[in-house]
């Protein structure tokens, strides 16, 4: 077996789920399986009721195999997430992990990380412990390769 990613909720190896459902039936769950890596003894059924923006529900989730489009490791989109993805937080029902539960969890952070810069570099009057943050989230920000000159946080002084 293939060594996953670990998440920290579900792990890092197929989730059994005792069901039992053919080959066709997963395939037919939900248009995207037929053409990708799962692992049919993790099958759960879906509520159908509970997903929202579909044109095609799925009908079961399945464990899957994908690759981290960042990182490029190997990692398992669980069945159990995706049922959390899709009948609690409302996602799009043709949405799927391309990120690894660690580089999902990166690139929130930098998400974060800009917000902050962006409404601080903005404000006219910064206090002295804003414009700390401004810096440290620039410094951060650059590190991870978003802000690309360095220029830009040496030239942070309080206004």
């Amino acid at each position: 077996m293939a060594n996953y990613v670990n998440h920290p909720r579900y792990g890092c190896e197929p989730i059994i789920s005792g069901n039992r459902y053919t080959k066709q039936e997963i395939d037919n769950a939900h248009w995207r399986y037929a053409s990708l890596r799962y692992f049919p003894e993790t099958a759960i059924p879906a509520a159908i009721e509970k997903q929202s923006y579909c044109v095609y529900p799925r009908q079961l989730y399945i464990d899957i195999e994908e690759q981290c489009v960042d990182c490029h490791r190997a990692f398992i989109f669980f069945a159990k997430e995706q049922q959390y993805w899709f009948e609690e937080l409302k996602f799009w029902i043709d949405a799927h992990a391309i990120k690894c539960f660690e580089c999902r969890k990166k690139s929130r952070a930098i998400n974060q990380l800009q917000i902050s810069y962006a409404n601080l570099i903005i404000k006219e009057h910064r206090t002295l412990e804003e414009t700390q943050l401004l810096k440290s989230s620039a410094q951060q920000l650059f590190e991870s390769g978003v802000i690309k000159k360095i220029n830009k946080i040496n030239a942070i002084r309080k206004m």
